[in-house]
């Protein structure tokens, strides 16, 4: 029987491990990478715990990713769901939750960033326009926030990011004072635009 450490080779080329084979594998090309025994069950050894590695869990709940106060569950459950239908190997698995949250979290500080700098635009140039008449044009846009759907409507207008837009500020300003139980549509409008000036503007208001 050969020696584990045997570097000798048959008549054929094939080392003479490879005589303890069975019959369809003593001539095999692919033993002939291998010297000795040794060599081929060391090799053979590490390729195995390297696949184990890389075996997917067999249960979603066996997936485990770091968590914090900050941790959506519904988010994590996801994840775990979805690693383990695309059969990732936990290892892989975690990486990605771990580079999925640094993505998610850069973005929602570029939005957060991106809805400040909206706002600090929009207030400059609202101040400019309206001058002394600006908080009481602001309570205007509350009055029509409050008359037209309320905290619904400013998320509606928050989410399409038009919310701080001066166009629509000065649209809400109008309908606010349009409201106004003390005040008539005709004459002066707060601000000190005219009627006839905001229905040029706002042509589809004019019969509100």
């Amino acid at each position: 029987m050969s020696d584990l450490n045997d570097t000798d080779s048959t008549e054929e080329g094939y080392p003479t491990w490879m005589s303890q084979l069975p019959d369809e594998y003593k001539q095999d090309e692919y033993g002939k990478g291998y010297k000795t025994m040794g060599e081929f069950y060391k090799t053979h050894k590490g390729l195995k715990a390297k696949v184990d590695k890389i075996q997917s869990p067999g249960k979603a709940s066996e997936y485990e990713f770091p968590e914090d106060e900050k941790t959506d569950k519904n988010t994590l459950d996801w994840f775990r769901k979805t690693a383990f239908a695309l059969k990732l190997p936990k290892e892989y698995a975690e990486k990605l939750y771990v580079e999925y949250n640094k993505y998610a979290t850069g973005q929602i500080d570029k939005v957060g960033k991106e809805r400040t700098k909206s706002i600090e635009t929009s207030d400059e140039l609202m101040h400019g326009e309206w001058g002394e008449k600006f908080d009481e044009n602001m309570k205007l846009v509350d009055k029509a926030y409050e008359d037209m759907g309320g905290d619904e409507l400013k998320k509606v207008l928050e989410d399409a990011g038009v919310d701080t837009n001066p166009v629509v500020l000065k649209a809400l300003r109008q309908i606010g004072f349009e409201h106004s139980e003390d005040t008539l549509r005709e004459g002066v409008v707060a601000g000190g635009s005219k009627k006839d000036d905001f229905d040029d503007e706002f042509p589809t208001m004019k019969n509100m």
